[in-house]
């Protein structure tokens, strides 16, 4: 509401197994397949192009010079995995129970991450008057569209406070009284100040704060705390509709994507035939909507959604 060595070491060894073999997996099957170029031997086993293009793949993009540099560090560090990773099968680490299951819950990961990037692709493009429209419903960031100059004071107060304080500080009309109020309870108060864009708010918080004026504050309670923040300045900085098309698309694209990954986890929960045993049996009743929502959240926002 608006208001005025013991076990040490068997695991680092393990750790770094890990991590060779998720690194090198390619390397295994590799060695004699199909024309990729070979890079560098360990031992007699082949480190390839292909590798190392995979290994570059998963770094942010790079300029044409930097290419060089990168894919000779990428070989380098190849070579090292390659050298521990053998080292860790002649201790038959790669036999070790735990590693095997992490090796198996990450390929688990992977392949589910595939999928769901595959129904992410597969999403239907917005149209323009979609992007129109979106431009016309949102104001407040595009048309309307302010800088914002706030006031934040962070309340130091048990969680099972957060309602009653809301109560009272929204009875209250000035930044004067809340100051006396917080100073008569003895509450302690973090202040900070911020200047934030439009876009950069919270959409339900930033319909709370458009109409606001300076002088004017909202009370915000989550997980982050319970907070006031006091408008103190908000200056106009439109953004033209056609500076804002490409966000728009690029934010609808995205939002495509979730939604068909959303429907697509509904979708496979309904049909799945899933029971649950022991003391996990009370959770049948609530299973499906938990699942397909646990991975959405944990695998679908993984997806590269652009």
């Amino acid at each position: 509401m608006t208001i005025g060595l013991d076990g040490v070491a068997p695991r680092m060894a393990a750790a770094a197994l890990l991590a060779a073999l998720l690194a090198t997996l390619a390397a295994c099957g590799n060695s004699s397949s199909g024309g990729s170029q070979v890079v560098a031997s360990v031992d007699g086993e082949e480190i390839t192009e292909t590798q190392v293009n995979h290994a570059l793949e998963r770094q942010a993009s790079m300029r044409p010079d930097q290419i060089d540099g990168a894919s000779r560090k990428a070989v380098s560090g190849l070579v090292e995995q390659s050298i521990v990773l053998q080292k860790a099968r002649d201790l038959k680490l790669d036999r070790d129970e735990r590693v095997v299951q992490d090796i198996e819950a990450m390929k688990r990961d992977v392949i589910v991450k595939a999928y769901l990037a595959r129904i992410a692709d597969g999403a239907a493009k917005p149209a323009e008057r979609d992007v129109q429209a979106y431009y016309d419903q949102h104001p407040e960031l595009f048309s309307q569209r302010r800088t914002y100059a706030f006031q934040e004071l962070t309340l130091d107060v048990p969680p099972a406070q957060y309602k009653d304080i809301e109560a009272q500080l929204t009875q209250l009309k000035s930044s004067q009284e809340i100051s006396e109020y917080l100073k008569a309870r003895q509450i302690p108060v973090r202040s900070a100040q911020s200047t934030i864009q439009a876009e950069n708010i919270p959409q339900a918080l930033l319909k709370r704060v458009a109409p606001m004026k300076p002088g004017q504050g909202v009370i915000v309670s989550n997980e982050a705390g319970l907070r006031i923040l006091m408008l103190l300045d908000a200056k106009d900085s439109p953004l033209a509709e056609a500076d804002a098309r490409p966000l728009i698309t690029t934010y609808l694209v995205t939002q495509n994507k979730r939604q068909a990954v959303q429907k697509e986890l509904a979708s496979l929960t309904t049909a799945a035939k899933v029971s649950y045993f022991g003391k996990y049996a009370d959770m049948a009743a609530s299973a499906p909507a938990a699942a397909a929502s646990a991975v959405a959240m944990g695998s679908a926002a993984s997806v590269n959604l652009k």
